[in-house]
């Protein structure tokens, strides 16, 4: 799947190897990459890449089953930038897709919403984790509603096609539900790559569309 735009501010290079080794359970070795990235970080001054490395080590503790360590790791990322939306919203995913808090994340995600103003690709992008969170709950009804919040205004104001979010329209299929929601918001994610000419999206966005029917 395409990166959003959350995924491509959470994937430097020692974060993808990091995730490699966890993948493989080489837990030792990704702390190594990860404590050697927020090393580099902490020289740099980097708060957010600072924030990024903490927040990994989180939910590498977690799979190690520690999550006292864990959530220190947590409380460390966000005391370093409390108010840095994109972040929050980083957090918000983790307590979702890791952590499985789903009313945590949801509260989280409504108080952001209030704060971040018309910001179409943060607004987006917290509606289709808002979605994505009542699906984890078995909330069918308002999974669909913040899909469609995600696709309103046929995804205007946001930059580029790769900025749309997968996620919850993956998790919807993989349920079967929503069919002609998640078509409609393949045809509208389809239309604006198109009009953007951003050629790897569109061909992405129309191999979609051939899991349902015409």
């Amino acid at each position: 799947m395409t990166p959003t735009a959350l995924d491509q501010l959470i994937r430097p290079l020692r974060i993808e190897k990091a995730f490699e080794c966890i993948a493989a359970q080489k837990y030792e070795d990704a702390e190594k990459e990860l404590s050697q990235g927020l090393e580099e970080a902490l020289q740099k001054k980097d708060p957010v890449m600072q924030v990024l490395f903490y927040s990994a080590l989180g939910v590498l503790y977690k799979l190690k089953k520690d999550p006292k360590t864990s959530w220190r790791f947590y409380e460390k990322a966000e005391k370093i930038l409390p108010d840095h939306p994109a972040l929050k919203l980083i957090s918000v995913r983790l307590l979702i897709e890791v952590f499985g808090q789903y009313d945590t994340a949801i509260q989280k995600i409504k108080k952001i919403l209030k704060n971040i103003g018309e910001d179409p690709p943060l607004r987006h992008q917290a509606h289709s984790i808002l979605g994505l969170a009542y699906l984890k709950k078995s909330d069918k009804k308002k999974a669909l509603e913040f899909l469609n919040e995600a696709m309103s205004n046929n995804f205007k104001g946001l930059i580029t096609a790769r900025n749309i979010d997968l996620k919850l329209l993956e998790a919807l299929m993989k349920k079967n539900v929503g069919k002609e929601d998640c078509k409609t918001y393949l045809e509208k994610a389809l239309v604006f790559a198109q009009h953007n000419r951003e050629s790897r999206e569109a061909h992405l966005f129309s191999e979609l569309l051939k899991h349902f029917p015409s």
